[in-house]
């Protein structure tokens, strides 16, 4: 009689180490791409945050009070705009190129799920944007997308001395503009996270300059101040 080449006992055993070394091999594949999916979205993450940093740090913190004047109140206002939902305010620039100015004029909001930042040399004057958006004023930079809202609260002294936060600053109410701001995002999945930057015009007894920028005011009619 032929001897068959294997017997089912070792078979059986064949199938057994065959099926271990594929459970092996799919658990390290699925572990893989469970760190791959978690590195990719940890990337994207930072990513987004290095954004809202870059113009946290580089604009908010930079803020300071400036003014302009309004044509049809014929007094001169705060070129600041302090809503929940929405923010416009001046700051300083790092480079002074005279062709730009030392200033940029800043507006943070959101438009449908993307977090935008738009900038400006000119100033974008808050009762002006409410009738006119005026784009071709600005460049426009999307900070982040799948943003489900935005929310901005602003602080300031109150007659205790104490740091108190509000929703909204009313340019009637203050003297200036705020203490700090604090930025709240809310993605679509839920998830938020928040910034918190102290201006950079935000003491109660001090002023920025009072000397006027010359290059600003003279590409903008020549009316205007910075305090």
């Amino acid at each position: 009689m032929r001897k068959s080449p294997f017997t089912l006992l070792e078979m059986v055993v064949a199938m057994t180490i065959l099926l271990l070394v594929g459970a092996m091999i799919g658990t390290a594949s699925s572990m893989f791409y469970n760190a791959y999916r978690r590195s990719a979205k940890i990337t994207g993450n930072m990513k987004e945050y290095i954004a809202v940093d870059q113009v946290m740090d580089q604009c908010v913190r930079n803020a300071v009070p400036f003014q302009w004047k309004d044509r049809e109140k014929n007094e001169m206002r705060d070129v600041f705009l302090g809503e929940p939902d929405r923010m416009l305010f001046t700051a300083l620039r790092r480079s002074h190129d005279r062709d730009t100015g030392a200033l940029i004029f800043v507006r943070i909001r959101l438009i449908e799920h993307d977090l935008v930042a738009e900038y400006s040399p000119y100033p974008l004057l808050p009762w002006e944007l409410e009738e006119n958006d005026m784009p071709e004023r600005y460049t426009r930079e999307i900070l982040v997308k799948n943003v489900q809202a935005v929310t901005f609260l602003y602080a300031e002294r109150n007659t205790d001395g104490e740091v108190e936060f509000l929703e909204e600053w009313i340019e009637d109410d203050h003297d200036g503009i705020p203490l700090a701001i604090q930025m709240e995002i809310e993605w679509l999945n839920g998830e938020k996270e928040r910034w918190l930057r102290r201006t950079a015009g935000s003491s109660a007894h001090s002023t920025y300059s009072t000397r006027r920028n010359q290059n600003a005011l003279n590409q903008t009619s020549g009316r205007g101040g910075i305090r």
